[in-house]
């Protein structure tokens, strides 16, 4: 009976302490994803920003090419 009482609470104590553990590591991964967006939110802005310059100097030099041969034709 004595052995049984003195084993019960070792255990209770190691079952705790795997539940501690396993319930802190959510935090840390949703701390993880919170930092990694916030830090590659200036990268993404910075893309879409390259893309959009893209597109409007594109649009641009189809716009000069196309003044020019209006004002070439007689």
């Amino acid at each position: 009976m004595k052995r049984s009482t003195a084993i019960l609470p070792v255990l209770g104590v190691a079952f705790l302490t795997a539940y501690g553990c396993d319930s802190k590591t959510e935090p840390v991964t949703k701390g993880r994803e919170a930092v990694k967006e916030v830090v590659t939110q200036p990268f993404n802005t910075l893309e879409s920003a390259k893309e959009s310059l893209t597109k409007s100097e594109d649009k641009t030099k189809a716009a000069i090419e196309e003044f020019d041969k209006e004002s070439k034709q007689p």
